[in-house]
């Protein structure tokens, strides 16, 4: 996937110290997933909002983090998706 901003890296790297903070207090990899995906969304809307720059910052690409042209949180909720149809063998 290609990142479109340093924004994503910033939420990329949020959702990475989830994934190793929830494997380190837990075994399961499927909650560390969860945490990893929902920290990197969370801290995507949170430099959304606190951008003063922007007047759209749900949709500006210089307001959050974008990867292939869609911002973290539309990639997250399909991520999250298919975690949990992994989780319950759908997929």
């Amino acid at each position: 996937m290609w990142i479109f901003n340093n924004n994503a890296l910033f939420c990329g790297f949020a959702g990475f110290a989830g994934f190793f903070i929830a494997v380190k207090f837990s075994d399961s990899r499927g909650l560390a997933m969860l945490v990893a995906i929902l920290c990197a969304m969370l801290f995507d809307v949170f430099l959304r909002f606190t951008n003063d720059e922007t007047e759209t910052p749900s949709i500006n690409p210089e307001a959050g983090g974008h990867i292939w042209f869609a911002p973290i949180w539309v990639v997250g909720i399909i991520l999250l998706i298919l975690l949990g149809l992994s989780h319950y063998r759908v997929i």
